[in-house]
């Protein structure tokens, strides 16, 4: 990213140049502001700063590339956005939201053994993160490959730790009364699955080296796809989102499998 930690201190930096950086800090305000709506009880807003955390943490890596904009200090303030976007916000943000029903029930003993398995997702999102620098600093003999990341990448892990409030706004928008947060032993297992993931070596797309060409005669059925998409987006936004991280989940076995096959 941009060369904004240059010891050079009359050196002038483009905006262009800056781009990047500025994408990842807005990302990262937007990790910090989801923890203050989850203080609130805004559960929705709570996840939707991480998602488009998620959103501007691609942009920055899209910018930078197309912009040629890298340099040291980007890449370690990716990271340090990265953790907490993804690692702390995603933590306290859940582990509030299944504190509300526990303290209704007069068990607030049980929130310092709950709160354990939120202390090991956020350290596992850090050592995903600092394997991730030292892979690509070429300090190890272990790469990742183009097609696959190793593990869960943070913001994937940030997705899917979130996905049962999803679930809960799924609930709630056809009345029914079930709420997951009220089976917070469920939830733990959840996040002590997500963070073996990320921290695992199992092999996961890596979807933004995905490159996809499309015949011309199929182009208009791709654009009405898209359409499709946003429209079910707008209309049942929770639904749209809740299957895409159900999906992703599929995937991981998928890409384990064909990790193998692209290995023989």
């Amino acid at each position: 990213m941009s060369p904004i930690g240059s010891s050079n201190q009359n050196k002038k930096i483009s905006l262009p140049k800056l781009l990047p950086n500025i994408f990842t800090t807005i990302g990262l305000c937007s990790g910090l502001t989801g923890i203050r709506f989850a203080l609130d009880g805004n559960w929705q807003n709570a996840v939707f700063c991480i998602l488009v955390a998620a959103c501007f943490d691609m942009i920055d890596g899209l910018s930078a590339r197309l912009l040629k904009a890298f340099s040291p200090f980007g890449a370690e303030l990716d990271s340090l956005a990265d953790t907490i976007s993804f690692g702390v916000s995603p933590a306290i943000i859940t582990f509030l939201w299944i504190r509300e029903p526990i303290i209704s029930t007069d068990q607030e003993f049980l929130l310092e053994w709950y709160w354990i398995p939120f202390l090991f997702y956020s350290a596992c999102n850090a050592f995903r993160l600092a394997r991730f620098n030292v892979m690509h600093m070429g300090q190890t003999a272990e790469k990742e490959s183009k097609s696959y990341f190793l593990g869960v990448p943070a913001p994937a892990a940030a997705g899917l730790v979130l996905m049962p409030l999803g679930l809960d706004f799924i609930f709630a928008r056809f009345d029914v009364s079930f709420t997951t947060s009220s089976y917070p032993v469920l939830i733990i297992c959840w996040v002590f699955l997500i963070s073996s993931l990320m921290i695992s070596r199992l092999p996961t797309f890596s979807f933004r080296n995905v490159r996809f060409n499309v015949a011309s005669n199929k182009a208009l059925l791709v654009l009405l796809a898209v359409c499709l998409g946003v429209s079910i987006f707008m209309k049942e936004t929770w639904i749209f989102l809740f299957s895409v991280g159900v999906l992703y989940f599929l995937s991981i076995p998928i890409a384990s499998i064909a990790s193998r096959k692209d290995n023989i």
